[in-house]
Formats: structure tokens, C-alpha cells, sequence
């Protein structure tokens, strides 16, 4: 996710050190200069005009950068200070506990290969002394030159707004665009600053929709027409004329025992077909573990809903149901669409508690919905925050999900994607018949994966890293053969989760298979054991809450 959702204050203190030891390397830095200067056996008045221009200048410059460096590190490591004043509780004590499941035996993923940009990596080439200050300079440019482009964009919307209410034509275009654009700007800035590294995925769908929010706005002002494509309004939980939230209480025949029941109850949420436009529907159960202990609950994600990925513009914003085609662009852009604000309208209008253990459960959509909750500390965190939940396991099927970490260590997130990795396209030959002989020619493209599962690039980042982290699971298993020339149907083969005709068809079997050999999936399978799944557990409540994003 880009943008900050809350404070780390140990990362917020580390930057305050980093700060203030630059500031301390300036200065250092000016003094051996000086003294190299002086030290020069040069006389005469080029001599001192040069040695009065570098005192006055270059010299000065440096102090008064060293300064300002050590005062602004001053400044930060008092935020820091309040902000662990304002986590604390009534007793003066911290309120967040480690978070995250809890012993978990699920192995840990490899991390290695990831970017977290040049501010938090060590170069192995320039001295601490040297490395320091420059990366803070470059950084602080960077971040300065950021904001004057940023001023100077919110001042040409603004004028543009202005002449809009005026002409009496449409301008929210505008402003759609102003948002697309900012949060855009957000992700080159991190990049630049040195901040984080943003993967390829994120920052091809934050341009596309900076680009996409542009043809609206050129659009509403020259048509004076109010277009909902690429529509951005939050979303909440249906309510009736009385304004209290719809949904129902289910009656279930007995909780789920394994992953593939999970799989089973989250598709039995989706829309019937060509109905799935208006609302959505999560599904929410409080499960009491087999040891009687505080109940914890299980929160299912349909995946994508409603209009056709070609069919304009209800796909992409026109819909009442948010998740649709323009919610998965705004997704893997990193930001925070409808959709993550319909489940936690539903979780607070099902009266799920503050502070309670969660495990979010999606399907495509559904699993990157999922696992950016996970990933916002405003939402996954331990510390028992209104609106905020301690989510220990997030579990998904074709989802691609390797744009974001989770806000927690001990957050589990485990996605199964139809492989191998990257599709494993290849040529298809069949016999021909050429004269006397018979030879092999290309006849068609095969592929057995999942390609909307492998849209996040395997988290694959701008600089050449990969999104990487010990917590984040991505589990192949082999797909379905499909060929190009059969049209959407193989994809459809690898991507979709149940069908209760065909016992072969979809994720579902194929997770079954894997869970009693796959080390990951077979270590979540008993850490969700007698918590939220297996014998033992009781489902205490199964509440269905309608969702959408109202009407424009």
C-alpha cells in the first residue's frame, strides 16, 4: 500500500538517528575541508578570495544543512515520543501485544530478494560517513521537488475547477482526477525519496488510472455530461428505509473442516448471475474454538461481481456492487476502494468486536480486498482500536496478492495460484504432412495457469526486486492445460473456485490434493485446527451482510 496509515515508531526513531548522525557527517564532512583548505600552501588573492567564497558558500551551507538535519531529527523523535504517550493505556502501558497468529508452524517464505529502497539499504561501496548524508540530500531533493509538482498540479486543478463552476459544466471529473493523480505522485515520490519500492504491478495500475481519471475529466468539461467510469465513492452496508443494515442469519449444517470447505462457503456467496450489479454480500461467522476460548471469526470475500470485464461503464464504476473491474485496478494501484470499505461496514454491523482474531478468506477480488486489510495498520493491528481487528490469517485462491506485506509479522497470508509460475506458455504442434515427410508445426498456445492470479508479477518490483516477506505464501499448484485459440473458457478452467457439478473443475480439488502434501498449505491446515475450522469448533452465529456503494 502506498501512503502511511499509522506510525511505526521504532522505524519513526531509527530515521530520527539516521537524521541526526547525517547532520553530525556534514559537519564533520566541512571541518576536514576546511582544514584541507587551509592546510593548501596558497597565497595571494586568488587564494583568499577562494578560501573566502568557500567559507561564505559551500562551507556555510554544509553547517547550516547539518543543522537543520539534526533539528528536524530532533523534531521527529518527539513525534515518535507522542505517539507512544498517545498508544499508551489508561495505566501508562503499551495496549499492543506481538499481533498476529500465534505460533504458527506455516514455514517461513523467502524474503531475500526484496527492494525496500536506498533510504533503508546499506551500500557496500560508500562509507557510512559519505553514504548517509548523501542518500538524506538526494532524498530531501527528491521529496521537495515532489511537492512543488504537487503544488503546481493542485493549482492548475483548482483554476480548472474554478472555470468549470463557473461555464456551469461537470468538474468532478476533475477532482476524481486530482485523487488518481496524487496517489500516483505518492508512489513515484516514495520511489525517488528512497522510501520503498513500489512493484511493476502497482505502478502500471496507478498510472492507468491517473490516465483513465484524466480522459474523464477532459470529458465531463467538454460534455458537461457526469460519466461514472472509474468511479471512486466509498461503499457501506445496505440498509432498508428504517436505515438499519440487511442481512440474514444463516443456519449452518456444522463449521468448516478444511481448507476446501472454506473454499466452498466463500463461492456459495456469490451473486447469481446478472443480479450481482446492485449489492454483494460477505459472509462473517463467530466460531468458538474447541478449547472454549474467546471466539474468533471468519470473514469471506466473493470475488469479482456484476457487469463483464467489456462491458462499459458498469464494469468499471457504474454498478452498485463495488467489486468490479475498476476495483481491482484500484486495488493493485494500492489504494482503498469501496470494496475495503464494504467489509469493514460489515464486520462492524455484524458487531464483531474491536481487537477480535479474524481470518479473512477470498477468491480473486475477494483475496486482494483481503489482503490489503491486512496490510493497512488501521485495520490488522493487536492494539484493539475501534475498527480495528487482529487479523491472523488471511487464505486466498487465484488472488494476485504480492503488492502488499501485511501490517503484522505474525500476520499469515497464504495465496494458491494455478502454475507454474508465469503461465508456463509454450507452443502447441501438430503433424503436417509436407511431401514426402511428416514434420511438427506450431498449431496453437498452451498455458496452464491462472492469469489474473499472475497479474502482480510475482511481486516483481520496479528496481528488480520482488515483494518479498517470511509472512506472504504464494502456493502453485499445476493448473488445467488451455489453449489460446479456445477462446476465455481455459482461463476460466484455472480461475474459477467450485463448481458443485464438476467435482474436477476450479481451485477447489486441486487445494484439497495439495493440503496433504504441500508443507504450506498442510501447516496452515493445523494451525487453523480446533480455532477456526476442524472438529471441535462451534459456529456460534453466520451472518450474511449486504454491501454495495450506493447509488450516484
Amino acid at each position: 500500500m502506498t501512503g502511511f496509515w499509522g506510525m511505526d515508531v521504532e522505524a519513526t526513531r531509527a530515521h530520527a538517528e539516521r537524521l541526526g548522525t547525517a547532520g553530525t557527517s556534514l559537519e564533520s564532512l566541512r571541518d576536514r575541508l576546511a582544514a584541507t583548505i587551509d592546510a593548501v600552501d596558497w597565497t595571494g588573492p586568488d587564494a583568499d578570495a577562494f578560501r573566502s567564497s568557500w567559507a561564505s558558500g559551500a562551507g556555510a551551507r554544509l553547517v547550516e544543512l547539518g543543522e537543520r538535519l539534526r533539528t528536524e531529527g530532533e523534531a521527529v523523535r518527539s513525534e515518535a515520543e507522542e505517539q507512544d504517550e498517545a498508544s499508551a493505556d489508561q495505566d501508562g502501558g503499551p495496549q499492543c501485544g506481538p499481533g498476529g497468529a500465534a505460533g504458527s508452524t506455516i514455514p517461513a517464505a523467502p524474503d531475500g530478494a526484496r527492494d525496500d529502497g536506498y533510504r533503508h539499504e546499506d551500500n557496500p561501496w560508500l562509507t557510512n560517513w559519505l553514504e548517509e548524508p548523501a542518500e538524506a540530500a538526494l532524498s530531501w531533493t527528491a521529496q521537495t521537488t515532489s511537492d512543488a509538482i504537487g503544488w503546481g498540479l493542485d493549482r492548475t486543478i483548482d483554476l480548472a475547477v474554478g472555470m468549470g463552476d463557473a461555464l456551469g459544466t461537470q468538474t468532478g471529473g476533475l477532482e476524481q482526477f486530482r485523487r488518481d493523480a496524487d496517489h500516483l505522485g505518492s508512489v513515484l515520490t516514495d520511489l525517488a525519496t528512497g522510501e520503498r519500492v513500489p512493484t511493476i504491478s502497482e505502478l502500471a495500475a496507478s498510472s492507468l488510472l491517473a490516465a483513465g481519471s484524466s480522459g474523464v475529466a477532459a470529458y465531463e468539461l467538454l460534455t458537461g455530461e457526469d460519466t461514472p467510469l472509474l468511479d471512486d465513492r466509498p461503499g457501506d452496508v445496505l440498509r432498508d428505509e428504517a436505515g438499519d443494515p440487511i442481512m440474514r442469519t444463516e443456519t449452518e449444517a456444522g463449521p468448516a473442516q478444511s481448507l476446501g470447505d472454506l473454499i466452498i462457503e466463500n463461492d456459495s456467496l456469490r451473486m447469481p448471475g446478472g443480479t450481482g450489479v446492485d449489492s454483494g454480500q460477505i459472509g462473517i461467522q463467530r466460531i468458538r474454538p474447541a478449547d472454549g476460548g474467546d471466539p474468533v471469526y471468519i470473514v469471506q470475500i466473493p470475488p469479482t461481481e456484476g457487469a463483464g470485464i467489456e462491458e462499459f461503464p458498469d464494469a468499471y464504476g457504474a454498478q452498485g456492487n463495488s467489486r468490479d473491474w475498476a476495483s481491482n485496478l484500484r486495488l493493485v494501484a494500492g489504494q482503498h476502494p469501496a470494496a475495503m470499505d464494504e467489509v469493514r461496514a460489515a464486520m462492524d454491523a455484524a458487531g464483531v468486536p474491536a481487537g477480535a482474531d479474524v481470518m479473512l478468506v477470498g477468491h480473486s477480488q475477494g483475496g486482494i480486498v483481503a489482503t490489503h486489510l491486512a496490510a493497512d495498520p488501521t485495520f490488522n493491528s493487536s492494539c484493539g482500536d475501534a475498527g480495528s481487528y487482529n487479523v491472523t490469517n488471511t487464505f486466498s485462491v487465484g488472488s494476485p496478492v504480492q503488492t502488499v506485506v501485511p501490517a503484522q509479522a505474525g500476520t499469515e497470508v497464504v495465496n494458491v495460484t494455478h502454475g507454474p509460475e508465469g503461465l508456463d506458455p509454450h507452443l502447441v504442434t501438430r503433424p503436417q504432412q509436407v511431401g514426402p515427410f511428416t514434420v511438427d508445426v506450431p498449431a496453437d498456445i498452451a498455458y496452464t495457469g491462472d492469469p489474473i492470479a499472475h497479474l502482480d508479477l510475482q511481486g516483481a518490483q520496479v528496481s528488480g526486486g520482488t515483494l518479498q516477506a517470511p509472512n506472504v505464501h504464494e502456493v502453485i499448484v499445476d493448473g488445467s492445460p488451455g489453449l489460446v485459440s479456445q477462446g476465455t473458457e481455459p482461463m476460466f478452467d484455472n480461475h474459477d473456485s467450485y463448481d458443485p457439478d464438476d467435482p474436477g473443475y476450479g481451485y477447489h480439488p486441486d487445494v484439497v490434493a495439495a493440503t496433504g502434501t504441500d508443507p504450506v498449505l498442510s501447516a496452515l491446515q493445523r494451525d487453523l485446527e480446533g480455532t477456526y475450522i476442524g472438529p471441535g469448533v462451534v459456529i456460534e452465529s453466520s451472518t450474511v451482510v449486504s454491501v454495495w456503494r450506493g447509488t450516484r
